[in-house]
């Protein structure tokens, strides 16, 4: 089975178990926040980006999220040109509480990304998607894990880990990180639950 047709699969699945009549477990976890941190992306090639990230959630509908993200960085690494990228993300999510203290998710994002540097401009768009769990594995922290597969001019496909440490009902510490083959990417910064 091809990787697309996984990932459709399991987005299928996502979406029949979000229509199905099933009881909803306990509360369960907030899909309303925002998170702002910082990102660093580990090039294999060298080339090492920091950024200012903003990723937000609105959970509109008992098993349903609206998803939007922008990201604005820069790297050095190129001798004589400095990069600066800018990333717009927007789309959907799906997400169904399997058990009390676990939810599963699929999600459909667009992605625009512009890279402007002293020599050149390059624009790249193209879907995200995306499928995973989230575990409340203590009172306070809850752990992740997904697949994400951006389908731009460069195909790549990440293993995701993160943790989600809340301090108070409306502000909590998250870190995640995502491997892929050719980059990795490391992010750390706060959630605010609205």
């Amino acid at each position: 089975m091809t990787l697309q047709k996984t990932l459709a699969t399991v987005l299928a699945a996502s979406l029949a178990l979000a229509l199905s009549p099933a009881v909803m477990a306990a509360k369960g976890f907030s899909y309303s926040y925002a998170d702002v941190g910082y990102q660093f992306t580990d090039g294999d090639n060298g080339i090492d980006i920091n950024s200012g990230r903003v990723d937000a959630s609105f959970g509109i509908f008992r098993y349903m999220a609206l998803r939007a993200g922008f990201l604005r960085g820069n790297t050095d690494d190129i001798p004589g040109d400095n990069q600066d990228r800018t990333e717009f993300r927007f789309g959907g999510q799906l997400h169904y509480p399997v058990m009390k203290k676990l939810d599963v998710f699929g999600e459909v994002l667009a992605l625009n990304s512009y890279i402007n540097s002293n020599s050149s401009t390059n624009v790249d768009t193209g879907p995200i998607y995306a499928a995973g769990v989230r575990f409340q594995a203590l009172k306070k922290l809850e752990l992740d894990a997904g697949y994400k597969y951006v389908a731009a001019d460069v195909d790549n496909d990440f293993g995701t880990v993160g943790a989600v440490f809340k301090f108070t009902r409306a502000f909590s510490a998250t870190a995640n990180a995502s491997f892929g083959g050719d980059i990795n990417e490391y992010f750390g910064g706060i959630r605010l639950n609205f």
